[in-house]
């Protein structure tokens, strides 16, 4: 139930903020003043608002899946992790936008939901790269989404001043083109790690993305190539002209919809198989590897997996590391009576066609300094770095607690 509200809130929300940050950015680059437009400051007001209720039932429902207690831990944990950064950045967003709608200080509040997308989602998790380039993607469609809003209110324009309008806005979106385009491409090139496969669910996601984006971009061609040069002296084209814009916006509204159910339940690194029993297969095999969800231990985790090694000859495990935590150790933990010690373990041997086991109880990864808490569902990626096979990109499935046996750890 909570993840269904959750990619609904998040469709709602990227509709918010895509038109918000959009609004304000297109009437800043085509030149229009806060009142030249009727209903551009109704729209962004509006939008501004429900942008910041969305952020407020995101947190809420973040909170309800770690548990429900809202302690010092868990306020701790929300502020300081990327979720509650961005979370932070389209609230205060979304209300300088509604308070500010005419001036010039709401366009700070439009750059402030634009970083939001840099910080959380599937693309971030893959380093500084894929979060400039969705950066730069979300910019272009916001820019994109906000000019056909304008568009629509500009229908109550004269049709000098609306050709005029829709002359300044196809001249100003080829640009705009150039840069979502070859942006969107290189994020999900980045997210698949040049390996699209579509048997992964995820991977048709992105796909079907692709071909609404090519829907709004052979509508956006129409508009400019052959509607735009008839709107002063054909009334069809006008016609034609609403029916296309008011048709991108719907399409704009179902990539939300298609990324808000792939940023809820699917994962660009699940594997073929939906048991995630074997996901990386080569000179290593990771078989089965997971995590706990810890709610009560918001600044740490464990990881654990299977490693089989192909190789005719030993390999060693030297180190681990996860765009998630500030640090990934590889631990062996020892019982003493009923408590279980845990000491650095220098490297992990793994001999020739044989294997090495992160397990419960016994040796695996322990990730410090946690930017967000493991939650069920989670996909956390990390990179494991062999002696010989060099580097393994590993992505762990956080599973329930109560999967996990109890324990006391220490130090």
């Amino acid at each position: 139930m909570l993840g269904l509200l959750s990619a609904i809130l998040k469709g709602l929300g990227y509709a918010a903020a895509f038109s918000a940050a959009g609004t304000v950015l297109a009437r800043t680059t085509l030149r229009a003043g806060p009142h030249s437009i009727p209903g551009a400051n109704g729209l962004i007001r509006t939008a501004g608002i429900g942008l910041a209720i969305s952020a407020v039932l995101m947190a809420a429902i973040y909170v309800a899946r770690l548990g429900g207690d809202l302690d010092a831990a868990m306020i701790q944990a929300m502020v300081l992790s990327p979720l509650g950064a961005a979370l932070g950045l389209q609230l205060g967003g979304g209300l300088l936008i509604a308070a500010v709608p005419a001036r010039s200080s709401a366009m700070l509040g439009a750059i402030a939901i634009i970083l939001a997308f840099g910080l959380i989602g599937h693309a971030p998790t893959r380093g500084l790269l894929s979060a400039a380039t969705v950066t730069m993607h979300v910019t272009a469609a916001a820019w994109w989404l906000g000019g056909l809003w304008l568009l629509v209110l500009a229908d109550r324009l004269p049709d000098g001043r609306l050709a005029a309008w829709l002359g300044a806005f196809s001249r100003q979106a080829i640009w705009l083109v150039v840069l979502l385009v070859p942006a969107g491409t290189v994020t999900a090139a980045l997210l698949l790690e040049f390996h699209p496969d579509l048997a992964r669910t995820y991977d048709r996601g992105l796909l079907a993305k692709a071909v609404l984006t090519l829907g709004l971009l052979a509508l956006a061609a129409i508009n400019r190539l052959v509607l735009t040069p008839r709107i002063a002296w054909d009334a069809a084209a006008i016609r034609k002209l609403r029916w296309t814009v008011r048709t991108e916006i719907c399409l704009f509204a179902c990539i939300f919809a298609v990324t808000a159910w792939l940023t809820t339940w699917q994962s660009p690194h699940a594997a073929v198989h939906g048991d995630h029993d074997v996901q990386v297969v080569g000179p290593v095999t990771i078989v089965n590897p997971w995590a706990p969800a810890m709610p009560g231990r918001l600044g740490t985790s464990a990881g654990y997996m299977v490693i089989l090694n192909n190789q005719a000859s030993d390999d060693r495990l030297l180190s681990a590391s996860s765009h998630w935590a500030e640090h990934v150790s590889l631990h062996v933990s020892t019982r003493d009576g009923d408590i279980s010690r845990m000491s650095d373990l220098d490297a992990l041997p793994v001999p020739a066609h044989g294997q090495a086991e992160f397990a419960q109880g016994h040796n695996h990864l322990m990730f410090t300094g946690l930017y967000a808490p493991f939650v069920v569902g989670d996909v956390v990626p990390v990179t494991l770095q062999f002696e010989r096979a060099g580097q393994v990109q590993v992505m762990l499935h956080v599973k329930p607690l109560a999967d996990v046996g109890t324990g006391t750890h220490t130090h």
